[in-house]
């Protein structure tokens, strides 16, 4: 009788997991997007610098992440909301050990919209995902970095998508070391959101980013340093239009007393088989000079026949204009980010980035596609790629001030396939 009665403890302690398992809720989504590409690239040398040599990638872009979502009704039209989303590298590179290094948060929606904190995009980053169409999804224009103009410093594999950005919470000034601290894409950490619902089509969003660094300083330029982050966006999606308005505000994010901002507008319009995309940003950054500012430019569009995507895009990133900061021709100032030199008046620091695409539809979720794109520096620009696409992996550039990339231009060819889950 003993030994019934503890056969049936052992069967009930394991079978109690699973009953738990089985009783879990049933509106968990687990979602992901996977693209993997290989490219070929090389770099043509200007003002007396080198070439940079050919190199072959194999390269896996920002949209390479796995993500789990869901919600449990509380009552009254209340709902808890939730999502963890982590990124991973298929080329073996820019894993994490660290769950959640995507836009991963908690909160609450109802009839008023949705408040949530966390790490997420901020509203600003997301006025271009309005474009995020079907005809645009899979491999815009190739490889990681490729669309480096907008946002300064994003590292999106697909501008309309933004997919990915530096994670480096409220600017990360701690001692002003973190990458990008001049980027406005960016997914903001320890940050507090609010959606509205949408009225007529039009809906609203706004984010801060707690300022969780501000006594953690190293350095002079960040003592008193009360690093903080204001993002807002408006976006209409009526008909055939799409149109998102956003703005974005650091404080402090390059050292004490810098206040640096941006706006950005992007619209669509989608036709058939046709879609046309256009977006305007300007960037400005306080100095103690005063303001140095940049215009940027893009327009894009494609066609759908069949199975077949074509597809195509051009960006203009405009001369600096404002304050001089310093610099040379030989050493360009590296002050404010890879957006140009900013030297002298910043006569000749624009870029220009062609892009052609042309994907074939394998199905709803996967395609495969192949690119073409040309990065076209100014004699006095600095605008650079990211990921594999980086001019600075060559060898033959100097990676501390990076004169070496002072006008360079590159050109980059390859094939991909992109899938989503």
């Amino acid at each position: 009788m003993k030994k019934k009665l503890l056969a049936a403890a052992v069967v009930s302690a394991f079978a109690a997991p699973v009953a738990f398992a089985q009783t879990a809720p049933a509106n968990v989504t687990v979602y992901g997007s996977l693209q993997m590409e290989v490219f070929t690239m090389t770099g043509d040398g200007a003002n007396g610098n080198p070439d940079r040599a050919r190199t072959n990638s194999v390269s896996s872009p920002g949209v390479f992440f796995i993500g789990f979502r869901g919600s449990e009704s509380l009552g009254g039209g209340l709902s808890t909301i939730w999502q963890i989303e982590q990124g991973a590298g298929g080329d073996g590179t820019g894993t994490s050990s660290t769950w959640g290094g995507r836009n991963t948060f908690l909160g609450l929606a109802g009839g008023f919209g949705r408040v949530y904190v966390g790490l997420m995009d901020s509203p600003y980053k997301r006025v271009m995902g309005i474009n995020n169409t079907p005809m645009m999804r899979a491999g815009l224009t190739g490889p990681q970095g490729i669309n480096a103009i907008m946002n300064n410093g994003d590292t999106s594999g697909d501008l309309f998508q933004n997919t990915t950005s530096v994670n480096s919470g409220t600017g990360a000034v701690v001692g002003g070391t973190a990458a990008n601290n001049s980027s406005f894409s960016r997914r903001v950490a320890n940050s507090v959101n609010y959606d509205s619902p949408s009225f007529g089509g039009l809906s609203v969003s706004a984010q801060y980013g707690a300022n969780e660094g501000r006594d953690q300083t190293n350095g002079a330029a960040f003592v008193n340093a009360d690093p903080s982050l204001y993002s807002l966006s408006a976006v209409y999606r009526g008909g055939p239009f799409a149109v998102g308005l956003g703005w974005q505000q650091h404080n402090d994010f390059r050292g004490a007393g810098f206040t640096d901002s941006s706006y950005i507008l992007s619209a669509s319009w989608t036709s058939g088989p046709f879609l046309v995309q256009g977006a305007y940003s300007k960037l400005m950054y306080d100095t103690a000079n005063g303001d140095v500012k940049r215009d940027n430019f893009l327009i894009g569009g494609a066609y759908a026949m069949g199975n077949h995507r074509f597809r195509l895009q051009y960006q203009q990133a405009n001369d600096t204009k404002g304050a001089s900061i310093g610099g040379t021709a030989a050493a360009p100032s590296t002050v404010i980010g890879n957006v140009a030199t900013f030297n002298g008046s910043g006569a000749d620091t624009g870029a220009k980035i062609y892009s052609l695409n042309y994907g074939y539809v394998l199905s709803k979720r996967t395609e495969v596609y192949g690119f073409y794109a040309m990065l076209d520096n100014d004699v006095n620009g600095r605008t650079n790629l990211a990921g594999s696409a980086s001019l600075t992996n060559s060898r033959v550039l100097n990676t501390g001030s990076n004169p070496g990339l002072r006008g360079m231009d590159a050109t980059i060819i390859g094939v991909g396939i992109a899938h989503s889950f």
